[in-house]
């Protein structure tokens, strides 16, 4: 019988960039330490899910709380423009784990934003991608076209194993 882990991690790029549900308790942290993750991107508020209280000791952490579909206002360009600056910089320090509550439209929006950015693609084909590794993947309408406002990289050959 094989066992589903209660915290699943998805790899957006191997060793570079994955995504997930909020960790919540320090079983979830030792599971991120066992993947070689180094950094934790948040994009929900300690309101939505209080993080374990060992967080910030055992990573390199970043707050940055975005909109999603129960918020009131919507996420603007700006504050995802910010969402990728915070994500360039822990990046520095190693594999980095982005997450929402449910990892449903928040984190993937910003690792489709962050491959559209960084490696070219199309909106389109950064969310069929997504789809695939993180089958979760949801953003919202408002979200999606959000990302048409995102200054891209020329295209290059994307490197995901």
């Amino acid at each position: 019988m094989i066992a589903i882990s209660a915290f699943p991690i998805n790899w957006v790029l191997v060793q570079d960039l994955a995504l997930g549900p909020a960790p919540a308790a320090t079983r979830h942290l030792n599971r991120l330490e066992a993947e070689g993750i180094t950094a934790v991107l948040s994009l929900c508020s300690t309101e939505e899910k209080a993080a374990p209280p060992d967080l910030e000791e055992r990573f390199y952490c970043r707050r940055l709380v975005l909109q999603d579909h129960r918020s009131q206002g919507t996420l603007s360009i700006g504050l995802l423009e910010q969402a990728l600056a915070a994500l360039a910089e822990l990046r520095s320090h190693g594999p980095v784990f982005v997450h929402c509550v449910a990892a449903i439209e928040r984190s993937p929006l910003v690792c489709m934003a962050w491959l559209m950015r960084e490696y070219g693609i199309s909106r389109q084909n950064a969310l069929d991608y997504l789809l695939q590794v993180h089958p979760g993947t949801s953003p919202s309408a408002a979200h999606l076209m959000l990302l048409t406002q995102l200054k891209t990289a020329a295209p290059m050959e994307l490197k995901i194993a």
